[in-house]
């Protein structure tokens, strides 16, 4: 018998035992209990310098338990339905090594499949002396760098292992990552994480599994073609070469403007979805820590403190995303002559700067109703940022509200250079409006927050400004029987979490 058990606080740091606290809840029931594990982790810090840890627990019990507050009766998940779909070949092919594309392997080599994976960009070893290149020297590959290549846009992130919602596909992704060497606590603690360094440790792991089991990985192969013949894939072309899979599954990636204009082209069928664009701003993390905490000795036992914000107004709306603590703003370019940027911290969360982006959301309102008007101001404000070459375009926060520069300040980012630059003449007035009161209402909550702030543009690849559309019951692309569109590229997830979960799902339908 099994319930879970919410609402125990702890103070952080406090010599408390949760299972004392487990029984002192249950009273005189306690004897009842089995064994009991943590669902749900998170930090409350609204009281300075007294944190509190709440927990949810799930326990085991001999008896029914009754008249306990908090306490709620636990079914078990349902199992993953068993494959709907017999493959008459053993190697379906995967366009793309990011969360999306791995997991849907790993679903696959779990039923019996040995998938061929393609992508792009290098493996993790040249990708990343690739990438390094960029920041160091200005030389961007556009086939391999942040954007592409195995491991995705993840594997130059926070790591961050985020989730809003639960189901049995996100709990299997939970469960294979921590089979793969990720703490367990990664199950329950409300923001998960394993750094870039972690995230990268991982898809080299599962990549060594998924060869063992008979998988093929190409590396700096392109989709060049796709066909379509009487409602199938007929052909696809990769660097050139022709090919004829049974299956094929697109894990593209949100940056991958090339290809989505290439399945345009053909009968696949996609529509244009808002997406957020905005900068990022960067404090000192012992700034952060003292605004968050109280105090910065809390981070020696907590972590480098982290925030999430949101201000709604007339207009548009805005918020805080990919909050990096102790973390560095990185150049993610992955087209020429174009500035992106995106956060990124290693495990320990050690860098004496924390970051965020801050993102309003933009709609056909702002852009157009053109299939691709969204993606173009995507490029449009890229290309403008990137006036002054691979230099990071920054601005102190005070000085975007007077929309003036005043002499420049140190930025410490991973760019080959910075600049200052008014960043108002990157975005849309729309955009710049939303943006500024966002920040005045930020520093009303955390006071200081645009005094001590440095604004580095731009984010605009939160997440992909199109969607490849699916059929809603058997999942694959919309009159297309053996074509499938996963994660975040697909318009369907956002996120390492969301994406791996959406590739698992779509993976198990498959079997020989």
């Amino acid at each position: 018998m099994k319930y879970q058990l919410s609402n125990i606080r702890i103070p952080a740091g406090s010599e408390v035992d949760l299972e004392q606290t487990i029984r002192k809840m249950l009273n005189n029931q306690s004897s009842y209990l089995i064994s009991w594990k943590p669902l749900h982790q998170a930090l409350d810090t609204r009281r300075h310098n007294h944190p509190i840890f709440n927990y949810t627990i799930e326990l085991e019990v001999s008896h029914l338990l009754t008249n306990l507050p908090n306490l709620l009766p636990l079914v078990d998940d349902e199992p993953i339905p068993q494959p709907d779909t017999k493959l008459s070949h053993k190697s379906p092919v995967i366009i793309g090594m990011g969360p999306a594309g791995l997991f849907c392997a790993l679903a696959m080599v779990e039923r019996g499949l040995q998938p061929i994976l393609i992508d792009r960009g290098s493996n993790l070893v040249r990708r990343t002396e690739a990438v390094e290149a960029f920041w160091r020297q200005g030389i961007l590959n556009p086939e391999s760098n942040v954007q592409f290549g195995e491991g995705g846009a993840g594997a130059f992130s926070d790591g961050k292992l985020t989730s809003r919602t639960r189901n049995i596909y996100i709990t299997k992704v939970f469960d294979s990552m921590v089979e793969l060497g990720a703490p367990q606590s990664i199950r329950y603690q409300a923001l998960p994480h394993l750094g870039t360094d972690g995230i990268r440790a991982m898809v080299a792991k599962l990549r060594t599994y998924l060869e063992e089991k008979g998988c093929s990985f190409v590396y700096n192969a392109r989709l060049d073609q796709l066909k379509v013949k009487a409602g199938k894939v007929s052909e696809i072309t990769i660097n050139g070469e022709s090919h004829t899979p049974e299956l094929v599954v697109l894990a593209l990636g949100n940056a991958a403007r090339d290809t989505y204009r290439m399945l345009a082209s053909t009968s696949v069928k996609l529509e244009a979805k808002p997406f957020a664009i905005g900068f990022r701003i960067m404090h000192s993390q012992g700034w952060i820590n003292q605004s968050i905490y109280g105090g910065d000795k809390w981070a020696e036992k907590l972590g480098a403190a982290s925030y999430r914000l949101t201000a709604n107004r007339a207009g548009k709306g805005a918020y805080t995303f990919c909050m990096c603590p102790g973390g560095f703003i990185i150049a993610a370019s992955s087209e020429a002559d174009a500035l992106v940027t995106n956060g990124m911290s290693y495990a320990a969360r050690s860098h004496s700067f924390g970051n965020s982006a801050i993102v309003t959301v933009i709609d056909e309102a702002d852009y157009g109703t053109g299939l691709f008007d969204g993606m173009q101001l995507q490029s449009d404000i890229e290309r403008k940022a990137y006036s002054s070459g691979y230099a990071a375009p920054y601005q102190s926060a005070g000085d975007y509200l007077a929309d003036k520069l005043t002499p420049p300040r140190s930025v410490d980012c991973l760019f080959p250079a910075s600049i200052p630059m008014l960043l108002t003449d990157i975005f849309p007035a729309s955009v710049n409006s939303a943006l500024r009161l966002a920040l005045k209402h930020f520093d009303h909550v955390l006071p200081g927050f645009i005094a001590e702030g440095m604004l580095i543009a731009p984010e605009t690849r939160t997440s992909s400004p199109v969607r490849i559309l699916r059929d809603k019951q058997n999942l694959n692309c919309l009159g297309i029987s053996n074509l499938y569109a996963i994660g975040e590229g697909s318009g369907y997830a956002g996120g390492i979490i969301s994406s791996a979960a959406d590739g698992y799902r779509i993976g198990s339908k498959f079997a020989l």
